[in-house]
């Protein structure tokens, strides 16, 4: 993931399309050559995937972990944010990720910022596996009566 990201990242600020194509530098000249609706769309995704992400975070408290396991003494958190979404944080994570490269109307920076979704989904898929084993039939209606990613779609 991380290669990904750094690879996005860098994809996103060499585009000639966006940021690059005023010499790579960040200037007053060179954010008038970027669109200034996906400037406001990338902030907003980007604001949104922070908040999001610092929510999802706060109400896990010490059930967060970069890492995928399970801790001594950890609860299913079903209320607040986990109410509509059972994966906020990734949501959070994907908004950031693909808001950077919108924000500064890199098309190629946003392709390999989307290769980083499929990794994502992948992880979701692992974490419920391991959720399911710990928690059993309490994860399993969990999911049935909460969406994966998106509130109300997915």
């Amino acid at each position: 993931m991380f290669v990904l990201l750094i690879a996005g990242l860098l994809a996103t600020v060499l585009d000639p399309t966006g940021l690059a194509r005023s010499g790579g530098t960040i200037s007053l000249e060179s954010l008038y050559s970027i669109n200034i609706i996906l400037l406001v769309v990338g902030l907003v995704m980007m604001i949104a995937g922070l908040i999001i992400r610092f929510i999802a975070m706060k109400a896990l408290r010490s059930n967060f972990s970069g890492l995928l396991r399970i801790r001594e003494g950890h609860t299913l958190v079903t209320a607040g944010i986990y109410h509509w979404v059972r994966h906020p944080a990734y949501l959070g994570a994907i908004l950031l990720f693909l808001g950077f490269p919108v924000t500064l109307s890199s098309v190629i920076g946003f392709l390999v910022m989307l290769l980083l979704v499929p990794y994502l989904l992948h992880r979701i898929t692992l974490e419920e596996k391991m959720l399911v084993d710990h928690f059993g039939a309490e994860y399993q209606e969990y999911m049935e009566r909460s969406k994966k990613l998106i509130p109300f779609v997915y």
